[in-house]
Order: structure tokens, then C-alpha cells, then sequence
């Protein structure tokens, strides 16, 4: 109705002695109240709208419509988690996909079967609502990698990055900014190579000071136009992808009679980088760190106890196993919705058997009932299935292919 009276004043508005300008007006008027209704509905509705008629998916799948739509209807919290193990023998990874509260819709199929490849498939990195994957079981000559938006089913292979080794490949993707994603592939002798989705090829980056052995390239997390990667050592990197400048950020100090690091966590939560190192002696024990927005350094943001959970998990204690390796527990996210105006933030937490909401602020826990109904039977005698390298955030945005 709304869009018939409208169409209706531009016709009475356009008469005039020049018909042909007054239809294409017309025609013009009626296309961009269409778009701006467009704009205005949720994305599932707006993904059953292409299937309308050509025009509407021609206008949906425009480039120029998704940028203004991400601008408009801005995904300021994941829509869940995709939990990836490997199991002997078996050609791809095992998936289980777990939605966060009131995200029911955005759900897609756990399986990565729809993309062809007959070394099996596994995901090696996620941004804002797609999935970098590659096959599984292979040497690099042989590896194919993929884009893909799960929830569509769509994916494209990318050209090979000619890289004899690649120590990790991840993606930088923002909707609000651009329709067109990067991928960013560090290789051996210090190289970088970019892939642009708008041009559709490879191309080296410079030659960038790396330590491959001491940086966890393979789980960067994409923030502020920045890819950011943690390190066992000192100091961190940050990779700016518009000045393709690498940049030093540092690692909080390891403690005195530690020569190594244990990370818990690294990922990020409201719009800032957290980190959680466990260190001990008592591992239910450990600190939840911000990084500053000028990267000056990591500040603590929660002091977390854990020995309430303990005992009342049995299956978390270790009882015949001294220090470090007593409890048994791994950190998938940390939740923080005060973007969305919730004072709220919480940690999930794999232990043997179940899994945990932790709120930050006051230390009360509850069994994430939601997590418990959509995954496959996890028995308390298996241990821990899942931890922090193996889950990867999922967006539903709308995506250009």
C-alpha cells in the first residue's frame, strides 16, 4: 500500500509535456523507495527477497546496496560459533555450529560438505560472515583455499598463493567499509601476500620482519582495519591493512620462573583485544586483559576464580594430577554486550561433559542449556573437545560474491 501511493504521487508529480522524463523519473522514484524498504528489513527477510523477482535480487546483490545495508544495520555481537575438531581418518573436520541467545535464524547447516574438494575441507580463519577454508588433508602444493558463506552455501576458490610454506592465512573483512574482502597470506622469507577480492589475484606486500616460530599467525583477529597477531614472546604484531604497515604492540611481561607463555584466550570482545593468560600456580585463578586503545598495553579488566565451578564439576579436577594440568578446562568467548546497551559480560567455558556461562562481574555461572541442547552428546570421560584455536566466530552479514 505504502509503496503504491507512492508510486502514484511520482506518476501525478512527473506528467507533464516531456513523457519520457517524467517515466524515467518515475521509474527512478519507485526504485529507490524500493531500496530504502529494502534497507529496512532484518537480513533473513532480506535474503528471502531475492528470490521475489530478477529486479530485486539484482538490487540486493549490488555492491554499492550491500555497503549502504552493513552501514545501516551495523552487527555489533556474533551470531555463534563454529566448534571445529579433527578425528582420525576422517576427511573433513568435524563441525558443530553454536547460536548465541535470540540468534536462532542465523543458524547455518555445521558442514562445509557443499564445497568440493576431494581432500576434505577445514576452516582456517572467520570474519564478520565468512569462512576461509582449505583442504585438509594435503602438503601446500597440493592445498586449494576457499572463501565461503556458509549460510548461503557459496564459495569460490582462490588462486594459490605460490607460497612453499604458509605459517597463516587470514581474512580482513569489513561490510561497513567495503563489499570486498582481502586475504592476508604470511609465507616464508619474510613475505606477505595479499589477495584483493576487487581485482581477483595475488601480490606480495613487501618484505615484513616476522617470527614465524614465535607469533600465532594462524589466529589473527581482524579489529579497527587491522589484522593483530599475539606471540610467545615480547612483542605482538598488528598488520594495517590500508598502509600495509606491520607494527609492534606489546605481550604483558611473562611472570618470574615462567620461560614460556600459556595463553587461554586471544580474540575480540566489545570492540577492544582481550587476552587470558593462565599461568598458576592455581589455574581457576587468572585475568582477564584489555588492550589499550593507543596499544600502549594490556590492563586488567576481570579477576576471575574459577574454584566454585570446580567443585561442583567433579569431572574438572584431576585428582591423581599436581599444578598446572589439575583442572580441566578451555575458554571459547568472551561476551560483552555493552555495545548493544546490556550491562553485561560473560565468559563460555568447555569443561569435561558441559559447558559454562560465566558472568565476569559477579562470578555467578550457569550451564549454557542453549549449547547443550544443539551439540551432539559430549561425554564427562572424553575430556575436552574443544578449545580456543578450534572455535571461530560467525557474522551473519550480507556478503558480496
Amino acid at each position: 500500500m505504502f509503496l503504491q501511493q507512492n508510486i502514484s504521487m511520482d506518476r501525478n508529480l512527473s506528467s507533464g509535456p516531456s513523457g519520457r522524463t517524467g517515466q524515467a523519473i518515475m521509474i527512478m522514484d519507485e526504485k529507490d523507495i524500493m531500496i530504502e524498504i529494502l534497507h529496512r528489513l532484518p537480513l533473513k527477510s532480506l535474503l528471502i527477497s531475492k528470490c521475489v523477482c530478477r529486479l530485486w535480487n539484482h538490487l540486493i546483490s549490488d555492491p554499492i546496496f550491500i555497503s549502504n545495508y552493513s552501514r545501516r544495520n551495523p552487527q555489533h555481537h556474533v551470531s555463534g560459533f563454529f566448534l571445529q575438531k579433527f578425528l582420525f581418518l576422517e576427511q573433513y573436520s568435524k563441525l558443530e555450529f553454536i547460536t548465541c541467545e535470540g540468534q536462532d535464524d542465523a543458524a547455518p547447516e555445521p558442514s562445509l560438505c557443499f564445497i568440493e574438494d576431494d581432500q576434505g575441507v577445514c576452516i582456517q580463519h572467520s570474519c564478520n560472515g565468512l569462512l576461509l577454508c582449505s583442504s585438509f588433508r594435503c602438503h601446500e602444493d597440493d592445498r586449494k583455499y576457499y572463501i565461503c558463506k556458509p549460510t548461503t552455501k557459496q564459495y569460490h576458490q582462490l588462486p594459490k598463493p605460490g607460497c612453499k610454506t604458509v605459517f597463516g592465512i587470514n581474512i580482513a573483512y569489513d561490510p561497513t567499509i567495503s563489499p570486498h574482502y582481502k586475504i592476508i597470506c604470511v609465507c616464508d622469507s619474510n613475505a606477505i601476500k595479499i589477495y584483493d577480492s576487487a581485482i581477483g589475484s595475488w601480490r606480495v606486500s613487501g618484505n615484513h620482519q616476522v617470527s614465524p616460530h614465535v607469533l600465532l599467525f594462524k589466529r589473527g583477529v581482524f579489529l579497527n582495519r587491522a589484522l593483530h597477531w599475539i606471540s610467545r614472546g615480547a612483542l605482538a604484531l598488528r598488520f594495517d591493512i590500508e598502509l600495509e604497515r606491520m607494527l609492534t604492540m606489546p605481550m604483558p611481561p611473562i611472570p618470574e620462573g615462567r620461560s614460556e607463555r600459556r595463553l587461554g584466550y586471544f580474540g575480540e570482545s566489545g570492540g577492544h583485544l582481550c587476552l587470558i593468560e593462565i599461568n598458576g600456580p592455581i589455574t581457576t585463578c587468572f585475568d582477564v586483559m584489555r588492550m589499550e586503545s593507543d596499544y600502549s598495553g594490556w590492563s586488567v579488566r576481570y579477576r576471575v576464580d574459577l574454584s566454585r565451578i570446580a567443585s561442583s564439576f567433579p569431572s574438572m579436577v584431576r585428582n591423581n594430577v599436581q599444578g598446572i594440568h589439575r583442572y580441566l578446562f578451555s575458554i571459547l568467548h568472551l561476551a560483552d554486550r555493552s555495545q548493544v546497551g546490556e550491562d553485561e559480560s560473560s565468559m563460555w567455558l568447555h569443561i569435561p561433559g558441559t559447558f559454562i556461562s560465566y558472568n565476569l562481574k559477579d562470578g555467578k555461572w550457569s550451564k549454557l542449556q542453549s549449547i547443550l541442547y544443539q551439540i551432539n552428546k559430549i561425554e564427562e570421560g572424553m575430556g575436552l573437545w574443544h578449545s580456543w584455536e578450534g572455535v571461530h566466530p560467525y557474522t551473519n552479514t550480507l556478503c558480496y560474491f
